[in-house]
Order: C-alpha cells, then sequence, then structure tokens
C-alpha cells in the first residue's frame, strides 16, 4: 500500500473519531474547544441548565450555546481567542 494512501485512511479514521464540542457541536475533539473555547467538563444537554463549576466556572452549558450563538464564543470575554471552524471540524 502507498504511504499516502495509508496516511488517507488514518486521516478518514482519526475525522470520524473526533467528538463533537457540547457548546458549538464542531468536532474539535479537544479538550478546550479552540472554536468556542468551551472546556469539556462531561457536561451534556441533560443537564446544560446546571452551572458545573470546574473549568467553566460560573457558567451554564445552556448559557455557553446561547453565547456562542450570539458572539460566536462560549463567553464574550473569549472572542478575541477563539478560531473559525475548518471545514473537517463540521459537525
Amino acid at each position: 500500500m502507498p504511504i499516502g494512501e495509508c496516511h488517507g485512511r488514518l486521516a478518514s479514521v482519526i475525522e470520524q473519531s473526533l467528538d463533537c464540542c457540547p457548546c458549538c457541536a464542531y468536532r474539535t475533539g479537544c479538550t478546550t474547544c479552540p472554536v468556542c473555547f468551551w472546556t469539556d467538563d462531561g457536561q451534556r444537554d441533560a443537564d446544560a441548565g446546571a452551572v458545573a463549576g470546574g473549568p467553566n466556572g460560573d457558567i451554564s452549558l445552556s448559557d455557553a450555546q446561547l453565547n456562542f450563538a450570539i458572539y460566536g464564543a462560549s463567553h464574550p470575554r473569549y472572542v478575541d481567542v477563539v478560531r473559525p471552524p475548518r471545514s473537517d471540524e463540521l459537525p
């Protein structure tokens, strides 16, 4: 198998295995999402209204999702540090 073909298959496997960010839904696969700057602390839609504290401070997942829709970041203070999603990160 040519090495280029192997890399293509590996990239496909990696791309399919990336988790979606619970805040912005982009498939960044990072603990702290570079697209919205939400830190994945295990919170999901079932408990999205609860403020879990931890790495996201005093903001709930629901509020972070609303902030992302309005500001493009999980919190307005992160607007200058987030980046646009890449085409391979689309949900």
